[in-house]
């Protein structure tokens, strides 16, 4: 979920001023109204993901996390001519500058120009999306090199992942999302959420931007493949359902810690925890032999080492089963947490 952050810094990109699928690859058409997510691979969306990752690549990294450009797309570049060249490396060379300084989910301005990116995903000169001047011109003079050496092969990308997932929608989406619903106790989004698929996302393979809530997926992790895709994209979306368990471990968090002498007892991302348990043992259930997305990719280990695993299943999922409610359910779990020594 994206919080907000300062805002960029002047001279960058201030800003001051699964039933039914609907597919949409840069111009809009209305997904029928009962449908649960609409499924866009979108050029500027797309254009913008992969400037950032290829600006990235370029900066010194380490940890699970680094990121490269595939060698299908190192490729494409020694095809272009040395005046396209020049215009890309350009392009770049603005994000490595100046994006890339800001996170993807994080940062509030680029929070924005997602937003607007995916407003205007039928334009095909931006002309009615708000952004700063300097990106929307960077953005133009990229494009007809990425359309031409790059998006014909993202794009064929996207839709394989899309028509797959849309599959795993059709079959589980209904049921899953019922389960969220009466999981987390607030409503499904009113309209059909917005799935943009992209060769990129960020170094996750996946974020949320709310209000309203609309996941990136990147088409190309390893991670988000097969079966795993309908667990990220119902994770994602749960990103917009988390409100009573923030709330709820919120006040078990003030419940320990006003009768507890030691220093204070800090939950953290324990809502991030459930949720990953969740949208994990959910797909699990319904799908024999998936093994969940945190436990597949060693998540609990590196994010909730310890017991935190063990003791989500304990005391959270009663909730889940319909045996306990949400805020019983949650205070144990703060409550077993700050009792264990990985917890102080």
């Amino acid at each position: 979920m994206r919080s907000v952050s300062g805002r960029l810094r002047s001279g960058t990109l201030w800003l001051g001023a699964f039933c039914a699928v609907g597919f949409f690859t840069g111009v809009a058409h209305a997904a029928p109204p009962d449908a649960l997510f609409e499924f866009h691979s979108d050029f500027w969306i797309n254009l913008h993901h992969f400037l950032y990752l290829n600006a990235l690549a370029q900066k010194p990294q380490k940890g699970p996390h680094a990121v490269a450009v595939s060698e299908a797309d190192a490729a494409a570049f020694h095809a272009m001519s040395k005046e396209e060249r020049a215009a890309w490396d350009a392009a770049v060379r603005y994000y490595a500058d100046s994006i890339i300084q800001h996170d993807l989910l994080f940062d509030r301005d680029l929070g924005m120009v997602k937003d607007e990116l995916e407003s205007g995903d039928a334009s095909p000169d931006l002309s009615k999306t708000k952004m700063p001047a300097e990106l929307k011109t960077i953005l133009l003079q990229a494009a007809p090199i990425y359309r031409k050496y790059l998006w014909p092969h993202h794009d064929e990308q996207n839709r394989r992942w899309i028509a797959e997932a849309q599959v795993l929608v059709q079959r589980y989406g209904e049921n899953l999302k019922d389960a969220l619903v009466r999981i987390y106790e607030v409503p499904w989004p009113d309209s059909p959420v917005r799935v943009d698929a992209s060769v990129y996302a960020n170094q996750f393979g996946a974020y949320t931007t709310d209000r309203p809530t609309r996941p990136t997926i990147s088409t190309s992790d390893p991670a988000n493949q097969g079966p795993a895709a309908l667990e990220v994209v119902f994770h994602e979306t749960s990103h917009g359902m988390m409100d009573r368990v923030m709330d709820a471990v919120n006040a078990a968090e003030a419940g320990v810690n006003v009768k507890r002498q030691a220093g204070a007892f800090h939950a953290g991302t324990l809502w991030h925890a459930v949720l990953f348990y969740t949208a994990g043992e959910l797909v699990a259930e319904r799908i024999p032999g998936y093994v969940p997305y945190a436990d597949k990719n060693g998540l609990w280990t590196r994010a909730w080492p310890g017991p935190d695993r063990a003791l989500i299943e304990k005391d959270w999922k009663p909730h889940m089963g319909g045996s306990a409610s949400l805020p019983e359910a949650l205070a144990h779990l703060v409550n077993d947490l700050a009792a264990t020594p990985t917890h102080p």
